[in-house]
Parts: structure tokens; sequence; C-alpha cells
């Protein structure tokens, strides 16, 4: 009987044990798991990229048209100059043939073969002879005017236009003076006095004809 009875405690005690290793098995896979937890979440955790500043397509479109106006603007202005001076030295080209002095009414008009003789008996006169043909003595026109008015003699300036076969050493009473056009006769009281001519075979100059007035005293002060 005492025999069994330490048979039974044994297999109590042993019973016990046994529950205790169930209990400690428990634990470590419950550890197992949780570990397998995080590890999981670390790894479903997205890795942040940095963020890459895309070019804003709205602002770069915008400064190219901005670009491309400016430039058509550019090219528009340049275009419309180059046509206002082609067409003004087209329009000019054509005045050519007309005295500037005349049709600006710096001086009183034209000579003609007619009144030639009037014009020299007056007390004094100014005659520029020229052929009315080039740009040079077109500008020599332009370059006179501001002498003629500040030295107030326009209205003792003529204008006569040569034409082929004139005789103008005749037709001036220059007897054999040496005259290559376009030159300025000056005449007083009826007779001729001197012209504006050069030694080189340069056309006269502006400077020349106020050289001559500078001579004759007829320069106003």
């Amino acid at each position: 009987m005492a025999n069994t009875a330490r048979k039974n405690t044994v297999k109590k005690t042993n019973t016990g044990s046994t529950g205790k290793t169930s209990s400690a098995t428990k634990k470590k896979t419950t550890v197992k798991k949780t570990d397998a937890v995080v590890l999981e979440k670390e790894v479903k955790e997205p890795v942040l990229e940095k963020e890459v500043k895309k070019p804003d397509l709205d602002k770069t479109s915008k400064a190219s048209i901005d670009y491309k106006m400016i430039l058509i603007i550019v090219l528009a202005f340049l275009v419309l100059v180059l046509g206002i001076a082609k067409i003004s030295g087209v329009l000019e080209k054509k005045d050519y043939g007309k005295s500037y002095l005349v049709s600006k009414k710096v001086v009183k008009g034209n000579v003609d073969k007619d009144s030639i003789g009037s014009v020299i008996n007056q007390d004094e006169s100014f005659i520029l002879v020229t052929q009315l043909e080039s740009e040079e003595e077109y500008n020599l026109e332009k370059s006179l005017r501001k002498i003629i008015t500040d030295n107030d003699i326009k209205d003792r300036f003529y204008v006569y236009e040569y034409e082929d076969g004139d005789n103008i050493q005749s037709m001036f009473k220059l007897n054999d003076a040496n005259i290559k056009l376009p030159t300025i006769l000056y005449y007083r009281d009826g007779k001729f006095v001197d012209l504006v001519s050069r030694y080189d075979e340069k056309m006269i100059e502006a400077a020349d004809f106020a050289k001559m007035l500078d001579i004759y005293e007829i320069t106003k002060e």
C-alpha cells in the first residue's frame, strides 16, 4: 500500500513538471511570433524616396512665348525702319531733278533764260548754276540752306538749271571764265564779280561759298 502511494505521488510530480514544460514552450512560441510580426512590419514600411522637383512646364512655355514675341516685335521694327528708309531714299532720288532750295522755298525761285538779264542787273545777286541730276548736287543745295538763311541773302539768291547746249559764258557775261558745274556766280550792279570754284577736281562745297561771302564782306554779323 505504501509503495502504491509513492508511485502515485511520483506520477503527480511528473505531471506537474510536464505542465511547466508546456508553459515554457508556449512562451517561446509567443516570442517567435512577436519577432516575426516586428520583422514583417519593418519590411512592409515603405522607403521614402527623395522628391525630385519637376520643371514647371507652364512657366517654361510662357517664357518661351515671351522671347518669341520680343523677337517678332524687334524684327517687325527693323523691317519698318528699313522700309521707311528705303521709301525715303526712293522719294529723295526722285527729287534729284528738282532744286532743293526752290522746292523748300529757301530762295525766290528758278531763273530762266528770259530773266537772266534782269537778275544780273540787280544791285547784288547770286546765281547757282547746276545740272540738277545727281545726289551730290542735291546735297550741296541742302548744305547751302543755312548759309543763305544766316546771311539773309535768300532774296538775292537764284537757281539756274543748266540744259545741254547752253553757252554759260555768253548767257551770264562771263567772258573767258573757266566754268565747272555746279558753281555760284556773284554779280554786283550788273557786272560779274566772281564765282565759286575749286582748284582740285572735286565739286564745290558750301564752305567754298561761305569763304567767298567772307572775302567780299557780305556775311551778316
